[in-house]
């Protein structure tokens, strides 16, 4: 990380200290150039470096070895419900976070690291000199805005590094010389900085955006991000408090029941992954893309990454035969006589309602057909099963799209607050919420259980159906302490919790940063 603040010591936007003393040269120098001490001077210039703290978000700086593959392949592969499609074997560093044979010297390891932390620079640039601007230079209510954004995302840039790595260097102001170097912290050390920024985000933010502002964090972020925190504290055997799942009750409630935000459940489900209904009210934090026009290039190829050489993608990720069959359990009993209708809108796979040529509900085609032309039978792909989440209606020829990404959304926050409820003893209240995500997105019955072990277990069922390739099933399955359990059961016989449930330091950051031994 040494080596990346030093190239990082201001946004990309802005450029960089100038150093010399030579005073004829000083003189030739524009009299208009910019400095790190001379940018902030208006309510543009700090939008500017808002901007570039939100650009490391999911490293997206890093388009390959970080948002393309590197966040999906750490993120996906290590479910129990993945498996690598025929593309991923073409590359060994892939297949050994699939296989857990990585070490510390591991391309994907070092870009999150240094990703996140880059972030973590921007936003703490601009929350020093944001807070350092005049009422002349900046409105009283713009910079308490920016300065709150900026604050979500330090809580942001922490909680991810939190959740990827065992120990995090925190980073809470300006990088200087002297503090290059730095010590890792404890875990509670670093849960404490993340839900201050949370809770203090959430105390300055706006409970809505403008239209030219969405994708930036609401008050809503804030406190939906809040109550996860809690809840993967209380996780967290290093760091738990006996207060942890009433702080996050108490944080979603505020979301759920005072209704900050108004945020609702979207009844299309499949529109919520497929760029047809974006930054909908169930939308409370959401990556912005954009397909190229005259103005502006901000595209994803995340669609090709997931889907299959049937459809037109490259075939990097498969789901387990094992996820639909818990996708499945419940029977046909939805309302319109299907299974669980969020099966449909997370994973294909032969099936009926795949074969049913009066919808043709993948690219136009029945699974037949698409199997057939690509595999040479129909039957050549009975037992596998693919992912369905962030394909736009056709992945043919569809090279760099604009679907967004949601990152946090109502239907979790539901869920991560029936969560709560339960642990609390609120049990009767947590199935309220449930049946309301499964009425609404999965067209079910209300549950017919009323104990909290009961509501635990279709808790974890719910979370599946409704977050499947959403980037929490690893992290639901260490703070429940079921990770050895899942992946035994997967046959993923090389994971060992103990070495594996977080990632390690980067050999980078270990060589460059004395203070770490």
């Amino acid at each position: 990380m040494k080596n990346i603040y030093r190239i990082a010591i201001i946004p990309f936007l802005l450029i960089a200290f100038s150093s010399c003393n030579d005073d004829e040269f000083l003189n030739q120098s524009p009299p208009d150039k910019l400095t790190s001490s001379s940018f902030w001077r208006n309510v543009e210039d700090a939008e500017s470096g808002l901007t570039a703290a939100y650009s490391e978000l999911e490293s997206r700086s890093n388009f390959w070895d970080g948002w393309q593959e590197g966040r999906p392949v750490v993120e996906y592969f290590r479910s129990d419900y993945a498996l690598p499609g025929p593309d991923a074997t073409n590359y060994g560093h892939w297949m050994s976070m699939f296989n857990f044979t990585y070490t510390n010297g591991h391309t994907f390891i070092d870009v999150l690291w240094k990703t996140n932390y880059k972030g973590l620079n921007f936003a703490n640039q601009v929350i020093t000199k944001v807070n350092k601007m005049t009422s002349e230079q900046i409105s009283d209510a713009d910079k308490k805005q920016i300065i709150g954004e900026a604050t979500f995302l330090r809580g942001y840039y922490h909680f991810k590094l939190l959740t990827l790595f065992n120990q995090i260097i925190i980073r809470d102001e300006l990088i200087s010389q002297e503090t290059l170097d730095k010590p890792l912290s404890t875990r509670p050390e670093a849960w404490n900085m993340i839900i201050t920024d949370f809770t203090a985000a959430s105390t300055m933010l706006s409970e809505t955006n403008e239209v030219d502002k969405l994708g930036r964090a609401t008050k809503g972020a804030a406190l939906a991000y809040l109550g996860k925190a809690y809840l993967h504290k209380a996780g967290d055997a290093s760091s738990s408090e006996s207060t942890d799942f009433e702080n996050a009750a108490n944080a979603l409630k505020q979301l759920v029941v005072d209704k900050v935000g108004n945020y609702s459940l979207e009844p299309n489900f499949l529109s919520l992954f497929n760029g047809e209904n974006e930054n909908n009210n169930e939308s409370i934090f959401e990556l912005q893309f954009k397909s190229g026009d005259a103005s502006s290039w901000n595209a994803t190829r995340l669609h090709a990454f997931v889907g299959d050489w049937c459809i037109g993608g490259w075939g990097g990720i498969e789901a387990t035969m094992s996820l639909v069959n818990e996708m499945k359990k419940e029977g046909m009993i939805a309302t319109n006589g299907l299974y669980d209708n969020r099966l449909y809108g997370s994973v294909y796979f032969k099936d009926s309602f795949y074969n049913d040529t009066n919808t043709n509900e993948m690219q136009g085609s029945t699974w037949d057909v698409l199997i057939n032309d690509t595999y040479g039978s129909p039957n050549a792909k009975d037992q596998t099963a693919y992912f369905r989440k962030w394909l736009p209606n056709y992945v043919w020829n569809n090279s760099y799209v604009g679907v967004n990404v949601v990152l946090m959304r109502y239907a979790d926050v539901l869920l991560m607050y029936a969560e709560a409820l339960n642990e609390i003893g609120n049990t009767a209240n947590a199935i309220t919420y449930i049946n309301e995500v499964r009425e609404t997105h999965g067209l079910m019955p209300a549950l017919t259980i009323s104990s909290q072990s009961e509501v635990k277990e279709q808790i974890i069922h719910e979370r599946t159906m409704e977050l499947t390739l959403e980037s929490t099933r690893f992290f639901d399955l260490r703070r429940w302490g079921m990770l050895d359990q899942a992946m035994q059961a997967a046959g993923r016989n090389s994971f060992n919790s103990t070495e594996h449930a977080y990632l390690p330091v980067p050999l980078v950051e270990v060589q460059s940063n004395s203070k770490i031994n």
